[in-house]
């Protein structure tokens, strides 16, 4: 990629869990193309009550109605991205692989993103509970991430502790009431989008933070 792609900070609202927040982030990481990409990602629980074995889907808050049509819309999406999602049986508890991938970024780019992709094809993809300490070990582990990362990540550890709070808070002042939203400067984008959107909200970002100024 070359050097003098305009730079682009972006941030984005999501969780591991939540399929529209894979395909958001498939759809983003395109823009990669045209932009050096500065993604601050902001990680959120949406399910935080989720115990540690974790949920099925049926007990989720959608009706019996909505499910099917839901599941329908999930299976276009993802088939309009070149992705064929697994079955979902498992709806998994998120802090673990939530903490770990933001302990990631403190290692650099390229790790964490090796650790994002790999957390989300690994649940969404192959259908592996990321709710499940020694699945979460095994992929850290397949992305070649310090052996202590995973401890070092679920115990106290303040960096961590602080950015997840100050996402929240920053959600909260945001406005933020679902996943994913992406944040272009000014503009919020409230669940999942066309890669269109994506990239005029892109284009109209880059041309407000490179005009000079008034």
């Amino acid at each position: 990629m070359s050097d003098e792609r305009p730079q682009l900070r972006i941030s984005v609202f999501m969780d591991y869990v939540c399929p529209f927040c894979f395909i958001g982030s498939e759809r983003l990481l395109r823009l990669e193309n045209s932009y050096d990409l500065r993604v601050n990602w902001c990680f959120v629980e949406i399910h935080p009550d989720t115990p540690p074995a974790g949920i099925t889907p049926d007990d989720l808050d959608y009706s019996a109605e909505h499910r099917p049509a839901l599941d329908e819309s999930l299976a276009a999406l993802a088939a309009a991205n070149g992705l064929t999602l697994a079955p979902r049986h498992l709806v998994p508890n998120t802090r673990h692989a939530l903490r770990m991938a933001e302990a990631a970024k403190d290692l650099g780019r390229e790790p964490f993103y090796r650790l994002h992709r790999a957390l989300l094809h690994a649940y969404f993809i192959d259908g592996r509970d990321i709710g499940d300490d020694g699945v979460l070990r095994k992929i850290a582990a397949e992305c070649e991430l310090p052996e202590n990362l995973p401890d070092q990540a679920w115990s106290e550890h303040p960096t961590v502790d602080a950015r997840m709070a100050r996402y929240g808070a920053f959600a909260a002042a945001a406005g933020v009431s679902g996943v994913p939203t992406f944040v272009f400067g000014q503009r919020t984008l409230a669940g999942v989008q066309n890669l269109d959107t994506l990239r005029a909200a892109a284009v109209e970002l880059s041309a407000a933070e490179n005009s000079p100024p008034g």
